[in-house]
């Protein structure tokens, strides 16, 4: 159960659930890794005027540098993007599960009802039924 000072995701109760944490994480160190890159850049770029000839800006044209700076984050995307399309194949892919969306417009709000079959052998009076109705004003 989550709590108000709770720092991290709850406990994942399904399988889906813990593919997504390990998403999650993945992409954090993934973003932590560029942003470290950057930032070295970054304070390399702007010290090196107080160091004194430690550090080359005569080079004008490098073909290591422009496809190694092309290649590596197209592997971290396709690693990312390959790692999100099984997760959304994984939580599309559901054992029994159906569920039907009625949208009602009023002057004021819409009201949404979903109605989830868990299980395609259920009868009708088995049915998991909730209304959600938002105001917007």
């Amino acid at each position: 159960m989550s709590q108000w000072y709770q720092m991290d995701f709850p406990d994942p109760s399904s399988e889906p659930a813990r593919m997504l944490y390990c998403y999650h994480d993945t992409v954090l160190v993934i973003v932590m890794m560029v942003l470290f890159g950057v930032g070295w850049f970054l304070i390399l770029v702007l010290v090196a005027p107080f160091m004194k000839g430690l550090v080359n800006r005569d080079i004008t044209n490098s073909d290591k540098l422009e496809v190694a700076w092309t290649l590596l984050p197209s592997f971290f995307l396709v690693a990312i993007g390959s790692s999100s399309l099984l997760n959304l194949y994984e939580m599309e892919v559901g054992d029994n599960v159906g569920y039907n969306v009625s949208v009602t417009g009023h002057q004021w709000y819409w009201e949404y009802n979903y109605i989830l079959d868990l299980d395609e052998s259920t009868k009708d009076s088995d049915y998991i039924y909730f209304s959600l109705m938002k105001d917007y004003c």
